[in-house]
C-alpha cells in the first residue's frame, strides 16, 4: 500500500483520511486485542507491524486480481506472505462472483477545498455501479472502516468521479475464515458516516490549532 505524502497547491503538508481517523477515533474491540497480546507475552508493537505486514501483501495480491498492478511480494517474509495468501485465498470466492471495470487503483488524490488527501484502494464500475471499494483484512468490520469510504467518496467526488456506492470487502488472515463484502448505498446510508468525516476533519484541524 502506498504511503503518500499529501500536499495542497503551495506545498503545504496535508493529513491523511487515516491520519484524521487514527487520532479521533478509537476502536474500543483493540484495547481488548491489546491486552490479550499481553497476556500471551506477545510484544504490542511487533506484533502490530506483523499484522500491517501481512496486510499490505495481502492488499497487493487481492488488488491485482480486481486491476491492480502486479504484486511485487519479494520483499515480504514468508510468514506475511503465508497470511496474506490466506486472506486472497478467501477473496477469490468473492472476486469471481462479480465484475470489475477499474478507474483507478490506489491513485493519490488530494481535497484543495477542505485540506486532506487519501488513497482509496480501488475506484470503479462493481457489476456495472460505481463503487469506491476499500479492502480489510481485520476479523471484522468496524463502523469507521465506512467513514474512511466515505471521506475516499468526498475525495473521487471533487475528483469529478461518481460514487453510488461505498463498499468494504472484509478477507480474513485466519484459515477459518471467509470473506465478506458490505455496502452502503443511498444518501440516507451513505450520509451519516460522511458527516462523521467531516467532524472528524474539524475536530482534528481544532486540535492542532489549540495544539493537544
Amino acid at each position: 500500500m502506498p504511503t503518500s505524502r499529501y500536499e495542497d497547491k503551495r506545498g503545504n503538508r496535508l493529513p491523511s483520511v487515516t491520519q484524521i481517523l487514527g487520532l479521533v477515533w478509537s476502536k474500543p474491540a483493540l484495547i481488548g486485542w491489546a491486552h490479550s497480546e499481553g497476556l500471551k507475552g506477545r510484544p504490542l508493537n511487533k506484533t502490530r507491524d506483523d499484522a500491517a505486514v501481512a496486510g499490505t501483501a495481502a492488499h497487493e495480491l487481492i488488488l491485482s486480481r480486481i486491476g491492480g498492478p502486479p504484486p511485487v511480494l519479494d520483499s515480504y517474509n514468508d510468514a506475511a506472505l503465508k497470511e496474506a495468501r490466506i486472506s486472497d485465498h478467501h477473496a477469490v470466492s468473492w472476486i469471481d462472483e462479480h465484475e470489475f471495470e477499474p478507474v483507478l487503483v490506489e491513485e493519490p488524490l488530494v481535497s484543495s477545498k477542505l485540506g486532506f488527501g487519501g488513497t482509496p484502494d480501488w475506484y470503479g464500475l462493481l457489476d456495472g455501479v460505481p463503487t469506491v471499494l476499500d479492502i480489510k483484512t481485520s476479523k471484522r468490520v468496524y463502523p469507521d472502516h465506512f467513514v474512511q469510504a466515505a471521506a475516499y467518496a468526498m475525495l473521487l467526488k471533487e475528483a469529478g468521479h461518481k460514487v453510488e456506492v461505498l463498499a468494504v470487502l472484509q478477507s480474513p488472515r485466519a484459515i477459518k475464515g471467509q470473506a465478506n463484502h458490505f455496502t452502503k448505498t443511498g444518501s440516507e446510508m451513505i450520509d451519516p458516516f460522511t458527516r462523521g468525516f467531516e467532524l472528524a476533519l474539524e475536530l482534528y484541524n481544532l486540535r492542532n490549532m489549540i495544539g493537544y
